[in-house]
């Protein structure tokens, strides 16, 4: 591996990926996180796999809030600290919540399916370009729920971190409230991601077992789901129509909040393998139902995110413009060509 290479990551509860970018391109590796103590252990076994020695820059895109260079994964336990990680690898060093680091990569997007709203950008093989000008938000249910905020700035973008997956949950009908009543009873205090995350999507089938007065099997979110998608089981075919009714309810909340006219971006690890399923799911109606402002969400696109790997996009997205995206919604700009054969060719 050249010298001056740049070290990127999208560091999940589960799983962490990381990749070595030079001229030549980027070469990932997959890492199961829990497995390690601390983050030195996970970039010294890193370093052996991917075959770097020198590095000129890193980022680390990590499933958790950042403060003062500092992120614990939220769901999990370890720790990234800016600046014990730039004396370990010897380079500067910027630590960024994962969904800022996806917020960083939307204008270099190219994958996506539009779901509803205002004139498409070109559908699956169109970049990110509608919306030009306009606020933008991502969110994306994994192992949590992570958000990011996209503004105008000058020309270029500037993204705003958010914790708004741990909000509360906000039902909005007689069946959601009973759902609510329910988890509140086993968990106590209940935000969004409570249900809009794997971890989430099986305390919805668990409560709605539980409405059903079935017994529960002992369920992972890839059972569920694919259990939902053909309809062989229909509590979790119920607990599909739930979960993407409340991330469009979810969605819709973000999208009023920062009047994100320029589009509704959704990622994570679970959404995007479920497209089919999404586009026909109350996702997009329950995106819409805005009470007295109905006609403020009609219009707003949203896309499902299908590049596929945009942490890491976005990671680099970040590294490279020293943390102030400014790469232009040009999908001819050499930076976006980079990163979509990168993406490509991981």
């Amino acid at each position: 591996m050249a010298e001056g290479c740049q070290l990127i990551a999208d560091i999940g509860a589960t799983h962490s990926r990381l990749a070595i970018v030079d001229n030549a391109g980027w070469r990932s590796e997959t890492f199961p996180t829990t497995e390690y103590t601390s983050a030195a252990d996970l970039l010294e076994v890193a370093a052996v796999r991917l075959g770097y020695t020198q590095l000129a820059g890193c980022c680390l895109a990590v499933a958790g809030p950042v403060l003062a260079g500092r992120a614990t994964i939220t769901n999990g336990h370890l720790e990234f600290v800016e600046a014990e990680l730039a004396a370990l690898l010897g380079c500067p060093v910027k630590v960024v919540n994962d969904f800022y680091a996806v917020a960083c990569g939307i204008p270099a997007f190219t994958e996506l399916l539009q779901l509803g709203g205002g004139a498409e950008s070109g559908g699956a093989s169109g970049s990110a370009k509608s919306g030009a000008g306009q606020v933008k938000v991502v969110l994306g249910p994994g192992s949590g729920l992570g958000m990011g905020i996209l503004i105008p700035d000058q020309g270029g973008w500037q993204v705003l971190p958010s914790e708004g997956g741990h909000a509360d949950l906000a039902p909005g009908n007689p069946l959601e409230q009973e759902i609510l009543s329910l988890l509140q009873a086993k968990h106590g205090s209940v935000c969004w991601e409570t249900v809009l995350s794997g971890p989430g999507l099986v305390n919805l089938y668990e409560v709605v077992c539980q409405l059903w007065g079935s017994e529960p099997q002992a369920a992972t979110p890839e059972w569920i789901s694919a259990q939902g998608v053909a309809a062989i089981e229909p509590i979790c075919h119920q607990t599909l129509d739930l979960f993407f009714g409340l991330l469009g309810a979810a969605a819709g909340n973000l999208a009023l909040t920062v009047c994100a006219y320029g589009g509704v971006y959704i990622g994570g690890g679970i959404v995007p393998a479920l497209q089919d399923f999404a586009a026909t799911s109350a996702l997009r109606r329950r995106f819409e139902e805005r009470c007295g402002l109905a006609g403020f969400t009609k219009d707003i696109p949203l896309y499902l995110i299908l590049d596929e790997h945009p942490g890491l996009i976005g990671a680099l997205a970040c590294l490279r413009s020293d943390m102030r995206v400014d790469i232009k919604s040009d999908p001819g700009s050499e930076v976006e060509k980079e990163l979509q054969e990168q993406s490509r060719g991981a």
